[in-house]
């Protein structure tokens, strides 16, 4: 069967079933990356493998992600959006299962790898696919809908992966995961058509390059994609050594890993509604140094405890809630930032960007494998780290020209 032709026609424009699918593909990367996260120590057990093997399952899977992003979006550019949603996502797909068959923690390394960069193709082109079927006007307010509705993935997918580890075993969530992306794929075969009326024109190799080239030798785009790299780089030192510290540590069950774990998302989403009601009105600086200070004072937090002797799970995640909310008053603003340095580069502003925040957090979240100890301690430390360079970069923007400083 063809990819490229719709079996039936889309939707006559009605908004609900535009975004619930919408939603759907997008959350299938970050369902991918924290439904697994609870199981990681299980995978340890089941291998026997150290701590530093295992956690490749979870960098690896970041680089594969932030080297897929720029190559996505030029690719529906040029052949369309639908066949690259339907090969990414099934390619997601068959990776899950296959993950779930591996035999060796090798093998599950690269299908991991493949699952998570394939469910990125739902992450870059949701997004596209709003800007090709809403006007600019309405494009904004959808995309709202969709980050929101997508933000829900990251909240749910540690409980649901906790509990299937825990009813059966690692393989659950895989399988799980590989199943939900299945429905995603059958879903938007017969609900997503074609939406980019101009295949064909996608730039040139030496034109993108180029435009990277700009972007890269401008201090503001850096500054910009520093504070988030560092700032996601705190939050993925966290996820990368919760696991362990919850099971040797505190010996939660992956089920209660997961109920913990969504106090900080739910940080992450009361950040994201405080920048939207209130960014407009302190501007970019204000709102990104509030959310660096408060990303630095919650990892500080870790430390401090620690130093007490107070080490438990209700420390841990109630200090690491406002690291949630943190992120969610940084990201948005950041984000505004990257996009605006040259307005008409934005797409490819965005695109790189993503990749290499990405791929600091991928190093981070490998790093913090090497620190694990019987103490939240270095694990805390190493976010101080992290969360006082994105505050240092954060303190910079007010110098930037451009910037929102009022």
């Amino acid at each position: 069967m063809s990819l490229a032709t719709p079996t039936m026609r889309a939707p006559s424009g009605a908004l609900l079933p535009s975004i619930v699918i919408l939603v759907a593909v997008t959350a299938v990367n970050p369902m991918a990356v924290n439904i697994y996260v609870p199981s990681m120590p299980s995978v340890q057990d089941h291998f026997n493998a150290p701590a530093t093997l295992v956690q490749l399952t979870l960098s690896l899977g970041l680089v594969g992600t932030a080297f897929t992003q720029p190559i996505i979006g030029p690719l529906s550019d040029q052949f369309g959006r639908r066949p690259v949603l339907l090969g990414g996502l099934l390619f997601a797909a068959l990776a899950s299962f296959l993950c779930a068959l591996s035999s060796s923690l090798d093998m599950l390394i690269v299908w991991r790898v493949i699952q998570v960069a394939g469910g990125a193709a739902g992450l870059v082109l949701g997004r596209a696919i709003v800007r090709d079927i809403r006007k600019p006007s309405e494009a904004a307010s959808m995309l709202g809908y969709v980050t929101m509705g997508m933000a829900m993935a990251p909240m749910v997918a540690p409980i649901i992966g906790g509990v299937l580890d825990d009813l059966a075993d690692w393989r659950a969530g895989f399988i799980f995961t590989g199943l939900m992306t299945l429905i995603a794929v059958a879903w938007a075969w017969y609900s997503l058509p074609e939406t980019n009326k101009h295949l064909g024109q996608a730039p040139s190799i030496r034109a993108m390059l180029a435009d990277y080239r700009t972007l890269l030798g401008m201090s503001s785009f850096w500054i910009y994609t520093l504070i988030s790299a560092f700032g996601v780089g705190t939050f993925f030192v966290f996820l990368g050594g919760a696991p362990y510290v919850s099971q040797n540590m505190f010996h939660l069950t992956p089920t209660h890993y997961g109920f913990y774990f969504v106090l900080v998302a739910v940080g992450y989403s009361i950040g994201n509604f405080l920048s939207g009601r209130y960014a407009s009105r302190l501007g970019l600086f204000k709102m990104i140094l509030i959310g660096c200070l408060l990303t630095l004072a919650a990892s500080a937090s870790v430390v401090i405890l620690s130093l007490l002797g107070l080490e438990g799970p209700a420390y841990l995640f109630g200090a690491t809630f406002f690291l949630g909310i943190g992120n969610g008053l940084v990201m948005p603003s950041a984000s505004v930032g990257v996009v605006s340095v040259i307005p008409r580069l934005a797409g490819s502003a965005s695109g790189l960007s993503g990749s290499i925040v990405t791929l600091v957090s991928a190093g981070f979240s490998y790093i913090v494998a090497f620190m694990l100890t019987d103490s939240v301690l270095p694990m805390g430390l190493l976010m101080c780290f992290t969360a006082g360079i994105a505050l240092v970069f954060g303190y910079l923007v007010q110098f930037l020209t451009f910037a929102e400083t009022d």
